[in-house]
């Protein structure tokens, strides 16, 4: 069996980003709380999506 290494991406950190807008929105304003979470989500499906497209066959 061969592995497959996953390829370099910015998912991650855009989903710490993500992460942390929403924990500093929590402190100041639900504006940065939608904005953390939309970012959030945005991060999860490219990363799922990215990772369902390299999955090997």
């Amino acid at each position: 069996m061969k592995h497959h290494a996953a390829a370099p991406s910015i998912w991650p950190v855009t989903l710490a980003v993500g992460v942390a807008i929403v924990a500093i929105g929590v402190l100041s304003s639900w504006i940065l709380i939608v904005a953390g979470a939309v970012l959030v989500f945005v991060a999860l499906f490219g990363w799922i999506g990215q990772t369902l497209r390299e999955a090997p066959p």
